[in-house]
């Protein structure tokens, strides 16, 4: 939960391995926003560094060119996770755990687990497709229904979701630039 400029949860304690708990508080993926793990009992706390960022739940997302760019960042960390023995479908992905930093740009994701047997990353990323749809209002969230459709079919592994994206990415330029 975000409050007072930090980020924090409680969690179970099977929720996330040893091996991903060292990589997490370690830093070494900085695509994801570092951990710290506090356990005492029963209870099991997660802080993340959050310095400079704010999750998207906190900032209008409202142009497409905008989310289609925030949704190929997220699919480059998704893909570069893997690298770091991180699952992508254990991943939540919301407007709540994706965070951006409005001065440099760049976009972060709060590795938080998913609650559910993870069914595969679609699920979690037509959630946030869902959400970032919700803001856009430039008339163009068109592509965010297509890139969704394409999401739904399920048969693309992240790197060609990535490429599917920047087409789309081109292709909305391409018209946005023609009728400006």
């Amino acid at each position: 939960m975000w409050e007072n400029n930090e980020y924090r949860m409680c969690f179970k304690e099977d929720s996330i391995l040893d091996f991903e708990r060292a990589m997490l508080s370690s830093g070494e993926c900085s695509y994801l926003l570092p951990m710290m793990f506090l356990s005492s009992d029963s209870r099991h706390i997660v802080y993340y560094d959050c310095k400079g960022f704010v999750p998207l739940s906190r900032y209008r997302v409202d142009k497409t060119e905008d989310a289609l760019f925030i949704l190929e960042r997220v699919l480059i960390i998704l893909t570069n996770a893997i690298g770091y023995l991180i699952t992508p479908a254990k991943i939540l992905l919301s407007t709540d755990t994706v965070f951006f930093n409005t001065e440099t740009g760049d976009i972060k994701i709060a590795y938080v687990p998913v609650r559910e047997e993870p069914a595969g990353s679609s699920k979690n990323l037509l959630r946030l497709i869902a959400q970032l749809k919700a803001e856009v209002t430039d008339g163009y969230n068109g592509y965010l229904d297509r890139f969704a459709a394409v999401v739904f079919e399920n048969k693309y592994h992240l790197r060609e979701l990535t490429g599917k994206m920047g087409l789309l990415r081109r292709e909305l330029y391409q018209k946005t630039s023609v009728s400006s």
